[in-house]
């Protein structure tokens, strides 16, 4: 079978911490892969806020989720730290992808990467809309600090 390739940002332009709580935990005693969507989707939310921004304001515009995928590398346990990392790719004239890298912070173990395609929705025109020109060179002055 094969397996989900997802290509990471070349900068992380924000990162979190967050520690594997018992009840993230599966019945195999590690962390469950529906708690990792929690988590990524807290870190999405995190990296919006960070910028100065909501889901439903962004712009004027709101972010609507179009899919998801996480590549699994390692096992993580109650207690264990992890880091997340977000960064941003794959432009297109709609949205743009969130990419993600989770790492075991004890460790340094990479825990999965992964990412969220997102489109911009206009909720009072009910209709998808362009990324915003600004926002484009927002995260282009904050890729510009990193580097």
């Amino acid at each position: 079978m094969p397996r989900v390739e997802i290509g990471t940002s070349n900068q992380f332009l924000f990162s979190m911490e967050r520690a594997v709580g018992i009840s993230d935990l599966n019945y195999a005693k590690h962390l469950d892969s529906v708690a990792m969507l929690q988590i990524l989707n807290e870190a999405r939310l995190q990296f919006l806020a960070h910028l100065g921004f909501s889901e439903a304001n962004v712009f004027g515009l709101g972010l609507v989720v179009a899919d998801q995928a996480v590549d699994f590398r390692s096992e993580s346990f109650a207690g264990d730290r992890l880091l997340i990392d977000v960064g941003v790719n794959d432009f297109n004239r709609y949205g743009f992808d969130i990419s993600f890298q989770v790492t075991n912070s004890a460790l340094e173990t990479v825990v999965c990467q992964a990412k969220t395609g997102v489109v911009f929705f206009d909720f009072d025109q009910h209709q998808i809309a362009e990324v915003p020109a600004a926002l484009v060179d927002l995260l282009n002055r904050r890729e510009e600090k990193v580097a």
